[in-house]
């Protein structure tokens, strides 16, 4: 789809350039996505190699919370979740 339009537009460069502008800017932000998200996984599979249970603590935001019965409590901050 696209490089056909761009093939199309050839002879008007400004047109080209505006089909392209976009292309090129969606692929940037597809690309800082993806590299967030790889460093999330690393610190959830570096918590779960620690003994950790690899989820982000609600309050402090490490990935240091441990099972405690049916809660959760954060190593870091000693904060409690999923208890009610």
């Amino acid at each position: 789809g696209m490089g056909a339009t761009a093939l199309s537009t050839a002879g008007d460069p400004s047109a080209a350039l505006q089909t392209l502008v976009p292309e090129i800017g969606t692929t940037a932000a597809a690309e800082t996505a993806v590299g967030s998200g790889t460093i999330a996984m690393d610190e959830r599979s570096k918590a779960k190699m620690q003994g950790y249970e690899g989820d982000p603590c609600g309050d402090c935001g490490n990935y240091t919370l441990v099972r405690n019965g049916t809660c959760m409590k954060c190593n870091t901050c000693g904060a409690t979740s999923g208890c009610s």
